[in-house]
């Protein structure tokens, strides 16, 4: 079958790999509908993360069940379902406290990850442990389910953020992480105001948030008027460049999350100053358990499938890539994106 590997020459190629075989009684197989692009996929393929040679990339997924082990119970050949990519392997330390999101694997060479460490789903059958494979209710489009995988990521960074109803809550950036991010915020916090550069974007934070505003446009009298004279209880960095903007409009007692994904990205802060304004920086890891969540949020709120704005063909990756990448790269000044969420159709 043809599949996107990230190849040993540092790039993202169409490559003939062996159709997945079902290779325990537990198992699935998957005929892939849909595969979203992450950011993840973005910082390796632009020199932010390193990725694993020889692996096929794509963790965002929805697909068929086309055949099963001989113990599966949980689903059937021809139901619809959702990846889970994280696959915690239930007996490491971690796994044992009930903390699967912080697996480390068997015998401790970490936690497999399908697209990551592991073959995973840009391409045109996946195979995985029944565990891992989450109904799809009949009404939802493919659309709104390839997103349910980023949508357990932002769930879990709101629930270790410990969002409430009164909440002020900054979302810094409009990709699909920041557009989730806005509007989970929007249904369950006070106030919800979001920042873009990309006027495409904008567009859609300004339908997702109360206020979306350029981030020349955040300044002190706008965020005194927003936040009627204090600053913001809660702020999501979904650009991962972006904590010094952070602290500087956090309010004290405020939380900041770190959520975008940029290795080479350095911050330096004062601890004092955080120590004495009760400041506290959450790294929420890996999402906990949070697929049933996503489920019933995504089942609530189907404007999600909004956000899928392309589809593309395996076989014409490299157009939809340059694209983003071009995004990603030049990102210090507007560009003219007319894609918020990717996905790759087999």
């Amino acid at each position: 079958m043809k599949a996107l590997v990230w190849t040993s020459n540092h790039k993202l190629e169409l490559c003939d790999c062996e159709e997945p075989l079902i290779a325990a009684p537990d198992e699935v197989k998957i005929r892939i509908e849909m595969s979203g692009v992450c950011g993840t996929d973005l910082a390796v393929i632009t020199g932010k993360e390193e990725g694993v040679p020889g692996v096929i990339r794509g963790h965002e997924a929805v697909g068929t069940v086309v055949e099963i082990g001989s113990s599966v119970d949980r689903v059937k050949v021809g139901d619809r379902v959702v990846i889970d990519p994280n696959l915690s392997c239930g007996e490491c330390y971690f796994c044992l406290k009930k903390q699967p999101h912080l697996c480390t694997g068997t015998g401790g060479r970490g936690m497999p990850i399908a697209g990551l460490n592991r073959n995973g789903t840009f391409a045109f059958f996946y195979s995985t442990a029944q565990t891992f494979a989450h109904l799809l209710p009949d009404h939802m489009s493919w659309e709104a389910g390839v997103l349910i995988e980023p949508l357990a990521c932002v769930l879990h960074n709101f629930k270790e953020a410990n969002l409430s109803a009164d909440d002020k809550v900054l979302v810094l950036g409009s990709g699909p992480m920041g557009l989730l991010s806005q509007i989970v915020s929007k249904s369950k916090a006070a106030l919800t105001v979001a920042t873009e550069i990309n006027p495409y974007r904008l567009a859609f934070a300004r339908e997702f948030s109360d206020y979306a505003l350029t981030p020349s446009q955040l300044d002190q009298a706008v965020v005194d008027e927003l936040c009627s004279g204090h600053k913001f209880d809660l702020i999501i960095d979904t650009v991962g460049t972006q904590l010094e903007t952070a602290e500087e409009w956090i309010e004290r007692g405020g939380r900041i999350v770190p959520f975008g994904i940029n290795a080479k990205y350095q911050y330096t802060f004062s601890p004092t100053k955080f120590v004495q304004n009760a400041l506290k920086i959450i790294g929420a890891g890996e999402y906990r358990n949070m697929f049933g969540e996503a489920l019933r949020f995504a089942a609530e709120t189907p404007e999600l499938e909004k956000l899928v704005t392309r589809k593309v063909k395996l076989n014409h990756y490299e157009t939809a890539i340059n694209e983003l990448i071009g995004y990603e790269l030049d990102s210090l000044k507007v560009v003219r994106s007319e894609t918020v969420k990717t996905v790759f159709v087999p």
